[in-house]
């Protein structure tokens, strides 16, 4: 007999409506992209520091630097996903930046549960600006 999936949940950040499963995750790495190291009280090395990046201009040396704080961020603190392709693409005329970015979630994963795993995948602001832009214009 299947048991069910045990499926973390929250509170929206925008809306305060429950999210679980995949609409979680996507919250909690939108969240950890855009929170810069420091700046949560008692997890200091929470976040990434994508900021470093800011007028840089996108050379492939400075997108593995990107794909490298980002890949580690994510293993570090989201044990329910883990990312298998990333994409930088444009989302708006004047240059946001954005991430294409697709893996796999595990439900259960920090349970240490890796045995149920559904492939995931999401385009991601990498400002918190463009980010609530996007959501309040949907």
């Amino acid at each position: 007999m299947a048991r069910q999936v045990r499926y973390r949940s929250g509170v929206d950040g925008v809306t305060g409506k429950l999210l679980t499963g995949k609409a979680h995750l996507a919250q909690s790495l939108a969240v950890l992209w855009t929170t810069r190291p420091g700046q949560r009280f008692m997890l200091l090395d929470f976040g990434d520091d994508l900021r470093a990046f800011l007028a840089e201009d996108i050379t492939p040396d400075l997108a593995l630097d990107i794909y490298d704080d980002l890949v580690t961020a994510t293993h570090s603190f989201e044990p329910e996903y883990r990312i298998a392709n990333l994409q930088l693409v444009s989302l708006t005329r004047i240059g946001g930046l954005g991430l294409r970015h697709d893996g796999t979630y595990y439900p259960e994963g920090r349970l240490g549960n890796y045995a149920i795993a559904e492939p995931f995948g999401d385009l991601a602001p990498l400002a918190a600006r463009e980010a609530l832009a996007r959501r309040f214009a949907a």
